[in-house]
């Protein structure tokens, strides 16, 4: 295959600040044709991008020729019926995240890429943020001894408007769903998706009043490791504060900025960022996503095996749904195995 057709639906502010510039500049990607229910917005997008087609519903992407990924930009709400009509279809899917609202939702999709065969990825940028690929290096080859405590925190600073995402009915939830999901992945992954045992959170709502733009949580491990999240849209400071710190036996590492302290022979020492982990913070965030996308090509081209998958994400919204039921009940959740 020469290239990968590429069709983009929902062409709101992720595919038009971060998707179609990535992909009309990715070398072995063709953007056929871009969809979004609003038409008149479709055009003005495809005729900025210089994209052959624009459709308003999504059944007009299937008698098109050439699209062999479906790239999902909608609200959540969207998800699971375009993932799946698109799965059954034959294409290969590319969703951001979250994968779904619920996590019935998501075994929903799960089944439907079981049942194709087909390739689906959820969008977890930070995994290949430069500075996070890094830290992950060091913890893969057990230079930091066994990892038993991460911290993972994004707070973003208070706004006025945030529309839909603040629609339970259409986002799922609040920011544990938008931000808090992100760090979950990132403790999951560099834990290896080691099975959790119970989770516990506090949830508030500060500002949205409807969704909680607020969350602390706890996650404990069934190897006993232990992981703490806290996320915000609507603390009092006046930036971005994105941090995840791990400890492990014989080290500690960070991310944004990288550091690493090793202890060795009863003294520290400290490792700096090299290469892309020392972009500023920005970039490495836009980097993300093109190294994202390009380890999808890849996947689909039979290099490199499937990451970020529909399990992964299923694994993801059981903890998020009972995370969700701990701040309701203010108990700790046990996971049924």
């Amino acid at each position: 295959m020469s290239y990968f057709g590429v069709a983009v639906v929902g062409v709101g502010n992720i595919a038009q600040t971060i998707h179609l510039p990535l992909l009309k500049r990715m070398p072995g990607v063709k953007v056929i044709a871009v969809c979004d229910r609003v038409v008149s917005k479709a055009r003005f997008v495809a005729d900025r991008f210089g994209i052959p087609y624009a459709v308003a519903r999504v059944e007009e992407l299937w008698e098109l020729e050439g699209i062999d990924i479906v790239d999902v930009c909608t609200t959540t709400d969207a998800h699971p019926e375009i993932a799946c009509a698109a799965l059954e279809r034959g294409k290969h899917v590319f969703v951001e995240k979250p994968l779904s609202r619920t996590l019935t939702e998501a075994q929903q999709i799960a089944e439907a890429v079981r049942r194709t065969g087909r390739h689906l990825m959820v969008g977890m940028n930070h995994r290949f943020r430069p500075d996070a690929t890094l830290l992950k290096s060091y913890v893969r080859r057990g230079e930091l001894g066994t990892i038993y405590y991460i911290k993972a925190t994004w707070l973003q600073p208070r706004q006025k408007e945030r529309r839909w995402i603040t629609r339970a009915d259409i986002s799922g939830g609040g920011v544990l769903l938008d931000l808090g999901i992100v760090l979950i992945d990132l403790i999951l992954w560099m834990y290896d998706f080691a099975p959790v045992h119970s989770v516990h959170a506090a949830l508030f709502r500060h500002q949205t009043r409807v969704v909680e733009d607020l969350a602390v949580a706890t996650l404990y491990f069934t190897n006993g490791s232990i992981a703490t999240v806290e996320c915000s849209w609507s603390l009092m400071r006046p930036d971005n504060l994105y941090s995840l710190n791990l400890f492990g036996t014989r080290g500690s590492g960070s991310i944004n900025p990288f550091r690493l302290v090793r202890h060795v022979e009863g003294e520290f020492i400290t490792i700096q960022a090299e290469g892309q982990a020392r972009l500023p913070s920005v970039r490495q965030y836009t980097h993300s996503y093109e190294a994202e996308w390009q380890y999808f090509l890849n996947t689909l081209r039979g290099h490199v095996p499937a990451v970020s998958t529909v399990e992964e994400a299923v694994q993801r919204m059981r903890i998020i749904e009972a995370l969700y039921r701990s701040g309701e009940e203010r108990r700790e959740i046990i996971l049924s195995p």
